[in-house]
């Protein structure tokens, strides 16, 4: 009888052995000897943090998987997250690092979105950028007021993303003298296209894109305002847009536009990754963020590690944001939806 027994419970263990894995269980070997791709949807900076975490972020995993990178440019992180949300395998094997614009797309450009913020699983923001506008030096545009009498050339991506966006807000909403040109695939073409002359400056691009850039450290570019509720502490003497600001509603709105600021490089996993495999990214990401070694890697670079955050705060930020009150954003919809038919 014994012996039967023995028998029975090898053969049970054989059966057990050969069932699939049950998603979301916990599951410490699907990272040994595997390939994690970084979806990245800009270049600059984006592509830069991300090759940092790509290098940092194993050392926190178990089985201290390889973590590549792979540029998906164009639309402002729209299209990264359409690939993420709807084509990249749902395992765990592949995540995101886009642009904050994809996390107010759906309040702000409904109609462009093909994905549901609210099902992505968030692993974490590594910093807050600050969005600035800037010129060429030899502009004739020499500070914000400026802009009230003067006509600035301003490149841009698509809709969706701060350039126009913001562009269309201090058109419409303040009345300055802004010619949008967009439909450049990056903030890096757009720098590009200023050294051509084809464009004067941009309304609204990232300050740490910009500092690592050819035209700071040539002194080829004059910052006319930053975005925000507060000054950047490497730009204490650069107004706030928000200083034009003489009404509450216009105030609601730029406290919406600026929520990019806070979360300047997001990285999330596609719906449906196992929770257990989530877990280990978010808290793979919290020892990284936390670790002085890769603050300094990343300050090395000029890359700031400010205020990051956590990828359960960041779910519960984005569920608030798709809350929204849709009075408190319809005068901004209709602004973004009127500009998108003309265009």
């Amino acid at each position: 009888m014994n012996r039967l027994r023995a028998v029975l419970f090898r053969f049970l263990l054989i059966i057990i052995a050969g069932l699939p894995a049950v998603p979301g269980r916990a599951d410490d070997t699907f990272f040994e000897n595997r390939t994690i791709i970084i979806v990245v949807s800009g270049a600059g900076a984006y592509d830069a943090y991300a090759r940092l975490v790509a290098r940092y972020m194993p050392q926190y995993i178990k089985g201290a998987p390889k973590i590549v990178v792979q540029n998906f440019p164009g639309g402002g992180g729209i299209r990264a997250a359409s690939y993420l949300f709807k084509i990249a395998p749902k395992d765990g094997s592949t995540i995101a690092a886009v642009h904050g614009s994809v996390i107010t797309a759906p309040v702000l450009v409904p109609e462009l979105v093909d994905f549901d913020t609210d099902k992505f699983g968030w692993i974490g923001n590594i910093t807050s950028d600050v969005y600035i506008g800037y010129v060429k030096t030899d502009s004739p545009i020499n500070g914000i007021n400026d802009l009230k009498t003067k006509e600035m050339i301003a490149g841009a991506t698509v809709l969706g993303t701060a350039g126009v966006d913001m562009a269309i807000l201090a058109r419409e909403i303040f009345g300055l003298k802004v010619k949008l040109i967009a439909g450049y695939k990056s903030s890096e073409d757009i720098k590009l296209a200023m050294d051509r002359g084809e464009v004067q400056g941009t309304m609204s691009s990232g300050w740490f894109s910009l500092k690592r850039s050819s035209l700071w450290a040539d002194r080829k570019v004059r910052i006319l305002f930053q975005w925000g509720s507060e000054r950047n502490r490497d730009l204490q003497d650069v107004p706030l847009f928000m200083d034009l600001a003489t009404a509450d509603s216009q105030r609601a709105m730029l406290k919406l536009m600026s929520m990019r600021e806070e979360i300047s490089k997001p990285y999330m996993a596609p719906p449906g990754t196992p929770p257990n495999r989530l877990k280990i990214y978010r808290d793979a990401f919290q020892a990284m963020v936390a670790d002085p070694e890769f603050v300094m890697g990343a300050r090395k670079q000029q890359l700031d590690v400010e205020d990051p955050m956590s990828g359960e705060d960041l779910q519960e930020l984005i569920r608030q944001l798709n809350a929204t009150p849709k009075d408190a954003s319809s005068t901004l919809v209709k602004l973004f939806t009127d500009y998108n038919h003309k265009n």
